[in-house]
């Protein structure tokens, strides 16, 4: 079994600390398009002549063939070499952007939605791979996270402040230049003939398929609520703001986007948090999950701005710090196929999202969004009760046996135990 020390090992072969630059934008290009469409969401509505509900299942298609395609994509990763995958991926992300633009009909942005879920699949998992092997330990997997949840908050206030110039392509548009940026860098960063297989030399480790393996299950659930509900969250969140609240669409865009944007220091602080202590893995989760669904309460029950911020502020911070530890074990615990146990990570987390997104989207129209967020705040707390064994802390290690020493009778007759 994995233990806790594990988390702060990294590989020792072929290390290259440029590579988390390359890893950092694959993955944000990824984070930027699922969040892109939700950000956009008013002038895309207008434009295919459509309700909140519809442009929300344009998340969902893309959230759906985004977590379908994660464990296939770390197999084709684990065979074929990241460099290649990543350049396939971040190519045809950027080419389903543009073919939606150039067709400005809903069917068409459904099915280009489509593709650049299943491209942008490959992106991530090939970001993770790359952070793995840059060997920057936890922090380093942590900026690669941060980056690609990041980036998605950022998506969430740079799309509709672009609205005014670029109209409803503002989302489009955005997500072709930021797959197209991850393109060139790869082709410019990542060596070329990396090969396949990313199997830890000589670890002569044989386990049960990743679909039996309660341990990733497991890492998972922890997974798919940090990720999963934060993107959900907050793709909606501006809305809710502005209908329910009251607050103004520019606090609300700039609130809103807090819950993604933040993860990308919090989710490095998380990593240094478990390098430095390894053993406030369980504590610091459990507590973050609480955090996050105390946030998710407070934003049930409209208030003021700042009672949002706050709210935003905790998701950010709380969602953020579990992330490289999750990562960590995943790929620690299966050093035979890694990049397949991180897709097996995501695609829960986006399972979560293809179906939390239009249940919110309908929620707002129902008026039945306190509901929703009460809900979803209970999701925060399930993983609590199936915590990762991967989590527990290592014994302390055994002090070498002082030489025996003759025993003396006890008080009752019997040899006393030796010192």
């Amino acid at each position: 079994m994995v233990q806790g020390h594990h988390l702060t090992e990294q590989r020792r072969d072929a290390k290259s600390p440029r590579l988390i630059v390359p890893a950092s934008l694959v993955a944000g290009a990824s984070g930027w398009g699922m969040t892109a469409a939700g950000a956009g969401a008013s002038t895309l509505a207008d434009q295919y002549g459509t309700g909140f509900v519809a442009v929300g299942l344009l998340t969902t298609v893309f959230a759906a063939a985004y977590a379908g395609l994660q464990i296939p994509a770390g197999q084709l990763i684990d065979r074929f070499g990241v460099r290649r995958t990543a350049l396939a991926g971040t190519s045809l992300t950027a080419s389903a952007y543009l073919v939606a633009l150039l067709v400005p009909v809903l069917g068409n942005a459904f099915v280009m939605r489509a593709v650049a879920g299943v491209s942008s699949a490959v992106g991530f998992v090939a970001g993770a791979e790359l952070a793995r092997r840059a060997g920057t330990g936890l922090v380093g997997l942590g900026i690669f996270g941060g980056f690609a949840i990041g980036f998605g908050g950022l998506a969430v206030a740079v799309v509709p402040t672009l609205e005014p110039v670029l109209g409803w392509t503002s989302a489009w548009s955005t997500c072709a230049v930021v797959a197209v940026a991850a393109a060139v860098v790869v082709w410019l960063m990542v060596p070329a003939g990396d090969g396949g297989r990313s199997v830890a030399a000589g670890s002569g480790v044989t386990r049960r398929p990743l679909l039996r393996d309660g341990e990733l299950y497991r890492l998972t659930a922890i997974h798919a609520v940090t990720l999963g509900l934060g993107v959900v969250l907050s793709n909606w969140a501006a809305v809710v703001l502005t209908d329910r609240w009251g607050v103004g669409r520019t606090s609300a865009v700039s609130i809103a986007s807090l819950i993604l944007v933040l993860t990308i220091v919090s989710r490095p602080l998380g990593g240094a948090i478990v390098g430095r202590y390894p053993g406030s893995v369980r504590p610091m989760t459990v507590s973050c999950l609480l955090v996050c669904a105390g946030s998710t309460v407070a934003l049930a029950f409209p208030s003021s701005a700042g009672v949002a911020a706050a709210a935003a502020l905790g998701l950010g911070v709380a969602g953020g710090l579990p992330f490289s530890a999750v990562l960590a074990s995943a790929q620690r615990w299966r050093p035979d196929r890694p990049a397949a146990a991180v897709g097996m990570l995501n695609a829960g987390a986006n399972l979560l999202v293809v179906l939390g997104t239009p249940v919110v989207a309908g929620a707002i129209e129902s008026g039945r969004t306190t509901l929703a967020l009460i809900v979803f705040a209970v999701l925060w707390l399930t993983p609590i009760a199936m915590l990762p064994r991967t989590f527990r802390p290592d014994p302390a290690p055994r002090r070498p046996a002082r030489p025996r020493r003759p025993s003396t009778p006890s008080r009752r007759g019997r040899p006393s135990r030796p010192w």
